[in-house]
Parts: C-alpha cells; structure tokens; sequence
C-alpha cells in the first residue's frame, strides 16, 4: 500500500487520509439516548475499545490494520519532508545560478519542475526577487529574444500603477531591479514601464501618449542624480527642470503644478537603490568586463601604489585588497581618453586624461580618514604587468569610453513626444 501525497488515492481499502479520519472517528460507540454517563466516575469501555484485555481475533486484526495505516502515514510524512527539503535545496541551487548567469538559472528551474516555462511564471518569480541579484534581474529582463521580452512585458504588467503619480510609480518600478547599463536595455524597459503607467491611469491620463511618459520618466531620473550626485555642484533649480520639460505633451506643455510636485518629491526624498543579497562586491561589480591588478601612480605624490581595478558601467575602481567590500577611489568614464604612456621608473604604462574639453578628470577616493573627497586629476597613469596585459586594458577601456548611444535615442524620443500626434 502506497500514499503519493496528502490528500491523494491511497491503494488498499482506506482511500484518502480524510476516510482514515473517519475511519477512527466510527470506532467511538455514540453513548445511548436517555443514558447519562458520569465522567467523573466512569469511563466508557466500548465493546471496539483496543485497550481491553478480552481480544477476539477480529479485534486482533483491526489492531494489526490500525498499527500499519498509523505507520504509513508516518512513513508519508516522512517522505514529504524529504522531497520539500529537496525541493528547497533544488530551489536554492537555481537562485545560485540565476545569480551567476541568469539565462541559465531561469533554464536550470524550468527543467527541475520549479517554474513553467512561461512568461508569467517567471516574470512572478523575478517579481518576488527572494534571494536574487537585482543586477541579474535587469540583465534578464533587458535581454532582447522573443521570450525574455514577454517576460518583460509580464514583469511590467505585474505592477499596479493606478492612483500613483509618476514619481511614486517609477520609486515602485526600479525597487524591483536594477535598470542595467546597455542603452537599447533602458530604452525597451522603460518604454514598457511608460505605457503601462499610462494604460493604468485609464480617464485620468494627463499624457498625450507614452513617449511623453517616457521622457519625463527620464527628467526625473537624472534630476535625482543632479540633486543627490555630491559631485554635482550646481544642482538645477525648479524652474531649470520645468524649462528642461517644454514641450514634451504633444507640442503642449505639461501643468506646472505636475512639474512642481515631482521636482519637490525628488528634492525631499531621492530614489532607494535596492541592495543585493549576499555578498556586496560580488554582486555590486556583477560579471565586470575586466579585472586585474594594475600599478596606479598617486596624483600629489608621484608614489606608485598595486591596486585591484574593476572595469564594469562605464566606471573604473580601485581597491586596496580584492576582499574590500568598498572601493578606494571610482573614476567616471566620461570626457576621458586613454593612451599609452612611458615612464622612468615602471614599464607597460598607460593613462586615462581629460579630454571633450574638461580641465580634468571627475573622480572620487576615500581619504585617509574614510571621507569621500573629489579627485583634481588630470591624469590616471597605471602600469600593467606585461605588454599584453597593458593593450587589453586600454582596448577595454577605450570601449567603455566611446560614445553611448542612449542620449542620441532620448533626444529622438523627445522630439517624437514633442511633435508626434497623440497613439
């Protein structure tokens, strides 16, 4: 005789675990009317009462019976402990390498039975996000193939945006992941999130079409970081964002009160960036697209220090040690060129420089005393280990640099907004 699972057919003359439970329950004689029994003073004996000593052989067999199904029912229990904790440990495993490599975490869960293979089933547990990277979330999200598209599209559809105004919307949307670096991935994902929010709005929709969501979804991104950037000394006023916004409704400005609202929302509090689980530095510089240990020369005193660089979002860090959670110093890509060097005392060298017309290099360190200053470099130089070594990096380097495409696509959405017709 064999149980599957709860609940299910058993084989053998007891069905179900519910008729076992009614099975016991007929084995108590109902006392007859009219018979008032004295708890106190007597205790029932059925005639079916298992403790009596007077066994006839069918009361035998029934003990024998009541004694299997009591251990069968043990042995289920059993068994349904061992495949949940399976279950769990399955589950852990596919975390672990959707971390690691979303595309074939998501393909690992799908094979061992732990989510369909369909959009709304993954989309939900991306959504959930318990113990998942938000880094690899948006890579996965931002893939362009058929599938992880619809899973995007689910993803987004999953959100309920209705009573939020923009800012609140978009404080829910990037709390779910993180918005990945790739331009063509920012631009499908928030194109998704803008027609969304203005399809959740219904009668209420103030915009036009979605481009116009779209763009001021951006206004508002980059007005949080000109707020809240500490490298950023001119911080824009309300005015300077409400002239940056012109416009964009169909050729028609947007209320100002809107514009007002939303610059004061981001004033008062700046967006949350959701933290990863598990370890900071792994997931912080997820899959960098170079990493080593360079020679770096100081800027005030021309001493040469080893540092772990990491090459990842169009950033360079530094570390001290490969095991610090926080870099020493992060030098911003931008308005930067990098080149080869010569110098007397180390080989292999190279620099990054100001160039696109800034005096010098924006970039931060931690002092000695762990305070984060702004660097006045108007050159990085490093000393790679090997020649080799040394072309890969500023090849590297030099693609992290050129020209990033996305401006070129939000001024296009912005014309579009701009000049468009209503969809």
């Amino acid at each position: 005789m064999q149980y599957n699972t709860v609940g299910r057919e058993r084989k053998g003359s007891v069905t179900s675990v519910h008729s076992v439970s009614n099975w016991f329950s007929s084995l108590r004689r109902t006392p007859k009317k009219g018979k008032v029994v004295q708890k106190s003073t007597y205790t029932s004996r059925s005639e079916w009462d298992l403790t009596s000593k007077k066994f006839s052989g069918s009361k035998l067999q029934l003990k024998d019976e009541l004694c299997e199904v009591v251990a069968e029912m043990e042995s289920l229990d059993s068994a349904d402990d061992g495949k949940n904790s399976n279950k769990t440990k399955m589950m852990s495993m596919g975390r672990k390498k959707f971390n690691m490599d979303p595309k074939k975490g998501i393909e690992f869960l799908i094979e061992k039975g732990l989510l369909q293979q369909t959009a709304e089933s993954v989309a939900q547990f991306l959504l959930k996000g318990e113990g998942l990277n938000k880094t690899a979330i948006g890579d996965y999200l931002g893939e362009k193939n058929e599938f992880n598209e619809k899973v995007l599209q689910a993803f987004v559809d999953l959100h309920d945006f209705r009573d939020l105004i923009l800012v609140q919307a978009l404080r829910q949307f990037l709390w779910s992941f993180r918005l990945p670096g790739e331009a063509q991935k920012i631009d499908r994902m928030m194109e998704c999130f803008a027609k969304r929010y203005c399809d959740c709005q219904g009668e209420n929709n103030i915009f036009q079409n979605s481009d116009t969501c779209y763009v001021l979804s951006f206004a508002i991104i980059m007005l949080n970081t000109s707020l809240h950037n500490p490298s950023v000394k001119e911080k824009p006023t309300v005015e300077q964002f409400i002239t940056m916004n012109r416009g964009i409704n169909m050729g028609q400005d947007l209320p100002r009160e809107l514009l007002e609202g939303l610059y004061e929302s981001i004033k008062t509090e700046p967006f949350k960036i959701p933290e990863d689980d598990g370890n900071d530095l792994m997931h912080t510089f997820f899959n960098p697209d170079k990493e080593g240990w360079l020679w770096k020369q100081g800027g005030r005193y021309k001493s040469w220090k080893r540092r772990w660089f990491i090459l990842n979002d169009n950033c360079l860090y530094y570390f001290e040690y490969t095991t610090d959670k926080e870099p020493r110093g992060i030098i911003p890509l931008e308005n930067i060129s990098v080149r080869e060097a010569t110098d007397r005392q180390k080989q292999h060298c190279f620099e990054l420089y100001a160039s696109g017309g800034a005096d010098f290099i924006k970039a931060c360190k931690t002092d000695s005393e762990g305070k984060v200053v702004e660097g006045k470099h108007t050159v990085y130089r490093m000393s790679a280990s090997s020649e080799e070594e040394k072309q890969d990096w500023i090849t590297r380097l030099q693609q992290s640099i050129s020209h990033n495409p996305f401006y070129d696509m939000l001024a296009t959405r912005k014309r579009k907004a701009q000049h468009n017709s209503k969809n």
